[in-house]
């Protein structure tokens, strides 16, 4: 029996052997399967991938192709033409005016101010008395010098009636010719000391005159010192007086404008207050080589509502007209007061630097610069340059 069951045992375990040894085979090809599976799914949406990509490659290729025949091809503007016309052309002064008499005073001597006569806003006329300076000192020496004036008179008169006696007995042969000699030189010598106490009391003379002070013209007074008793040095400015009743305005012109001015022509201010008529005093020859400009001057009489040191904006109209060539304001370089953009005949720009004026209406009136013949554009780039190669609209086509 115990055989029967060993030899039982064995031949169960070798039924079951199979069984287990198929479940991995299952497991191993569906692993396998699923692999493929993926690779299979993976490798179509890397060739759809690679699909959008070439795509979007070609696409691509084609805008830059569009965009780089658009960069090559030329710009397209609109022109206009210069239209003829005639203009009385109006220069602009703009300026400070200014009094055509104009001081600031001060004593040639230094001292004490001992008095004011005048107040800001006096009207004073030539020679009148500003102020003083204390002039005791001064008076003192004066009335010194006047003495020893006096006193060398006295010393000639006797030197002469000396030199008188002195002569009439050396005739007589009472004196020596030597007494006659020493007389006469006595005599000069009396002459020579009187000259000097007179030069000596000039001097004092004027030196009190300085401490005052008076108007060299008349005017308005400005500026006065605060008061009395101030200690001044000689030259200090304390007084200013202006002359308003002429004014000058200087200014400066292009070369361009100085060409249309004549001496004498009429020069016309407007402020609020009224307007005034000047004349044109000046135009210089030279130019200014800082800034290439020349140098103008005009003067005014004073109708009582212009001030000196105001600013204005004077206008002189030229003797004639002349020609020009109208063009709308658009046609300017934006940037640029005085370039436009001409198109020549081979479709290329060329910036030009123009003369011009703005009219009223504000189009531009150009005296040098262009030819009527000349196509200009309408509105031109702040980049535009010359060379640049453009194509023009036609006529009526928006740009």
């Amino acid at each position: 029996m115990s055989e029967s069951n060993v030899v039982g045992r064995g031949t169960g375990g070798a039924a079951a052997q199979p069984e287990r040894v198929k479940a991995p085979l299952i497991g191993i090809v569906a692993g396998l399967l699923m692999v493929g599976g993926l690779v299979a799914w993976t490798g179509s949406r890397i060739a759809t991938a690679t699909k959008a990509q070439a795509a979007l490659a070609e696409k691509r290729a084609v805008e830059a192709e569009k965009t780089l025949a658009a960069a090559k091809a030329p710009e397209r503007v609109s022109v206009v033409s210069p239209a003829a016309a005639t203009w009385l052309p109006s220069v602009t002064l703009d300026g400070t005016l200014a009094a055509e008499q104009s001081a600031s005073l001060g004593f040639k001597v230094g001292g004490k101010i001992g008095s004011l006569k005048v107040k800001v806003g006096d009207q004073v006329r030539a020679g009148q008395l500003l102020a003083t300076l204390d002039a005791t000192e001064a008076g003192a020496q004066a009335a010194a010098t006047a003495a020893q004036v006096r006193a060398a008179e006295a010393q000639l008169a006797l030197a002469q009636d000396t030199a008188r006696r002195t002569q009439a007995m050396v005739q007589s042969g009472s004196y020596a010719e030597a007494s006659g000699v020493q007389s006469t030189q006595q005599h000069a010598l009396a002459q020579a000391q009187l000259d000097a106490a007179k030069a000596q009391s000039a001097l004092t003379r004027v030196s009190l005159s300085n401490h005052s002070l008076v108007a060299p013209f008349a005017g308005t007074v400005t500026k006065v010192p605060d008061g009395i008793g101030e200690v001044v040095g000689p030259g200090a400015p304390l007084f200013e007086i202006v002359n308003t009743k002429v004014l000058k305005l200087s200014t400066t012109v292009s070369e361009h404008d100085a060409n249309l001015l004549t001496l004498g022509a009429p020069v016309q201010v407007e402020l609020e207050t009224g307007k005034a008529t000047g004349r044109l005093s000046a135009v210089l020859g030279t130019v200014d080589p800082k800034t290439r400009r020349v140098p103008v001057e005009a003067a005014f009489d004073n109708p009582g509502f212009l001030r000196a040191g105001a600013f204005v904006q004077a206008h002189v109209d030229a003797k004639n007209e002349i020609q020009v060539l109208r063009l709308p304001h658009e046609v300017l370089r934006p940037g640029s007061q005085d370039e436009v953009v001409v198109v020549d005949a081979g479709g290329r720009l060329d910036v030009r630097h123009v003369v011009l004026a703005v009219d009223k209406d504000g189009s531009l009136l150009v005296r040098r610069g262009l030819a009527a013949t000349d196509k200009v554009v309408a509105k031109p780039k702040p980049e535009a340059k010359t060379g640049d190669s453009v194509a023009v609209e036609p006529a009526g086509t928006k740009p």
